[in-house]
């Protein structure tokens, strides 16, 4: 939803580039120009790939500790056996079975 803003004092995109455009206009500077463009543009801290495997990873561990805490308090098992792969072959065999 746009609203109109002629009788407010908020500047707008246009209002801000009419004034950005005489400055740039009367240094005639085509270096100015070109310094500007590069510091306009930032880099990531952290690239987008690297955040989605930190998120990736975090959901392992949450679902790996998730499992080991609800194997040792509701299963009465000890929380290490979540990670062994006996325990998941008595737990695939179970839900076969019924």
């Amino acid at each position: 939803m746009v609203q109109n803003q002629t009788g407010t004092d908020q500047p707008t995109r246009e209002r801000l580039k009419k004034k950005q455009q005489p400055s740039n206009q009367e240094t005639g500077n085509p270096k100015h120009k070109s310094e500007r463009r590069l510091r306009a543009y930032s880099t990531r801290r952290v690239p987008i790939v690297v955040r989605v495997l930190i998120v990736l990873v975090l959901i392992v561990v949450a679902l790996i500790v998730g499992a080991m805490v609800g194997y040792a308090t509701f299963g009465g098992g000890e929380a290490m056996d979540v990670l062994k792969l006996d325990t998941w072959t008595r737990i695939t065999d179970f839900w076969m079975k019924s």
